[in-house]
């Protein structure tokens, strides 16, 4: 008669909670890589931006230069040359948050990661404590086996002749 671990449950539990922690980490790592990727992205277009915006400044004030203008379109001029600094910032505004996206999926990955392991380590241990249950019952069903044979045998009467 085979006896059941009787931590079956708890290991089937164990087992499901790895599985879903390795999962989860998987899919924080494949959100850790896109938003490296958004970072790198965002710093390409940052860097392309103050290049055209450098460009383009020139450009206008190319344009701009050596004609005479009223001092609403002098306004006008330099409110245009504004938004392209604004718009400037704003990138590189857009720059930081990546970086912050990146630094808190990276926590995010840590946290999934320690948690996998953390399962490994409590499935590991009621493994461990499984295969010694197991080694425990094999040497009761040996000595309930011995047992058994000795009531089977005779018994030598020393008292006969």
């Amino acid at each position: 008669m085979a006896i059941t671990y009787p931590l079956k449950g708890l290991q089937e539990i164990r087992d499901r909670r790895l599985n879903d922690s390795v999962t989860a980490r998987m899919g924080m790592h494949k959100k850790l890589e896109q938003t490296r990727q958004e970072l790198i992205n965002k710093k390409k277009e940052f860097e392309d931006y103050k290049i055209w915006r450098k460009e383009e400044e020139e450009r206008r004030y190319a344009n701009f230069m050596n004609k005479t203008y009223s001092l609403d379109e002098i306004q006008k001029f330099n409110a245009s040359i504004k938004q392209l600094y604004i718009k400037e910032i704003e990138v590189e505004e857009e720059v930081k948050k990546a970086e912050y996206n990146v630094n808190q999926a990276q926590k995010e990955y840590d946290k999934a990661l320690a948690e996998e392991r953390l399962n490994r380590k409590k499935l590991k241990k009621l493994e461990t404590h499984r295969e010694m249950w197991e080694m425990e019952q094999r040497k009761y069903q040996e000595i309930q086996s011995e047992l058994e044979l000795e009531d089977f045998s005779p018994r030598n009467n020393s008292g006969s002749p």
